[in-house]
């Protein structure tokens, strides 16, 4: 709380508008993982997950434009306190006074949050905005497995796979420091209580990062079977 009380108003802001739309991003990654896990029931679970996705549109459009927004906005406050704290103390972001009183995904926030963005370019490109039933969903039979088949394919190439990896290991360390940023910047400061939020964030950072990490290993150990 001491630390809040030194910053002016618009910083106060700020944190607390990062803090509520890293929440809202927070929930977006765990639901996206719940539908992701779909493809251990193989292609026709995977896929008909994501056509059931499809049959919510338009309304579809309506929530990926405020995901888009919420990013935006996330981003965007994020940069500006950086650029706050950059300008207020005379040095970089990464190399203030205090660094070594901060915990690793602490330090390496400025990192991951690159990592995760351009992550996020590059998982639509990927993922999204391609055909689904092109060239990359043709498996082994030489049969199109529709999303299912692009997914596969593409953590059958460990080079996407360890990408793929990297780029999640970024979002379980973000998620760490987001989850205690939260309580910390809305109040939820106690000697007691914040040994065990600390303990709380980096057990659901981990086992979501693990959980997305297990598709790519699962579809190189062929332990998900067309």
């Amino acid at each position: 709380m001491s630390q809040l009380t030194n910053l002016r108003p618009s910083s106060i802001s700020k944190k607390q508008i990062v803090a509520a739309t890293g929440l809202m991003l927070n929930l977006f990654v765990v639901g996206h993982l719940a539908g992701n896990l779909f493809i251990f029931g193989g292609p026709e679970a995977f896929n008909g997950y994501a056509k059931k996705l499809a049959g919510l549109r338009p309304g579809l459009y309506i929530i990926e434009f405020g995901l888009a927004w919420i990013f935006i906005v996330h981003l965007h406050t994020t940069v500006l306190l950086v650029l706050e704290n950059i300008k207020a103390r005379g040095t970089p972001y990464s190399a203030t006074k205090d660094v070594g009183n901060r915990s690793v995904a602490t330090k390496l926030m400025p990192y991951t949050g690159s990592v995760i963005f351009a992550f996020v370019l590059w998982h639509l490109l990927d993922f999204t905005f391609i055909d689904h039933h092109g060239p990359r969903s043709i498996l082994a039979d030489g049969q199109s497995y529709g999303l299912f088949g692009v997914v596969y394919n593409s953590f059958q190439d460990p080079v996407h796979s360890l990408l793929y990896i990297l780029a999640m290991l970024a979002v379980g360390l973000h998620l760490s420091h987001g989850i205690q940023s939260f309580f910390q910047t809305y109040g939820f400061s106690h000697p007691t209580y914040t040994p065990l939020i600390k303990k709380f964030s980096e057990t659901v950072a981990f086992v979501i990062a693990a959980a997305y990490i297990s598709i790519p290993v699962a579809v190189m150990n062929c332990v998900i079977r067309i």
